[in-house]
This record gives C-alpha cells, sequence and structure tokens, in this order.
C-alpha cells in the first residue's frame, strides 16, 4: 500500500487479500449464526445440543456367553 496525494492506493494483490479476509470473516459470522440456530431448533424441540441422546447403549446387551470346558 503506498499513499498518493494523502490517499491510501492498494495494489491490485492487496486488494485480492483484502477480498478474501472479508470473505471468510463474513463465512465465519454466517457458519457461527447457522449453529446458533440449530442449536436453538434442537432446544425448542427437546433434543440435545450435542447431537447425542441419553441412551448409553448398554441396554440391549445380553448375557455374557460361558465357554464350555471339555
Amino acid at each position: 500500500m503506498h499513499e498518493s496525494d494523502n490517499i491510501m492506493v492498494m495494489t491490485p494483490e492487496e486488494e485480492l487479500v483484502d477480498l478474501l479476509l472479508d470473505f471468510i470473516i463474513v463465512s465465519a459470522n454466517l457458519a457461527k449464526k447457522v449453529n446458533r440456530t440449530i442449536k436453538q431448533k434442537q432446544i425448542k424441540e427437546g433434543g440435545n445440543v450435542n447431537g447425542q441422546n441419553q441412551r448409553i447403549g448398554t441396554g440391549n446387551q445380553g448375557p455374557a456367553q460361558r465357554r464350555s470346558h471339555y
């Protein structure tokens, strides 16, 4: 960036970098809003926020098999 008559002039490369940084910032903010909305929707529907239900998965295990010793 250089100064020309008290006006900051950006090179095309600097403009591209600036534009890409703006895009990254907007994308990150949008992702945060989407995640926040999804979490709020899950809470309203009675779901768990972390995506897992309260089951631990041990309710359908049968008894341990005995080994037959010959």
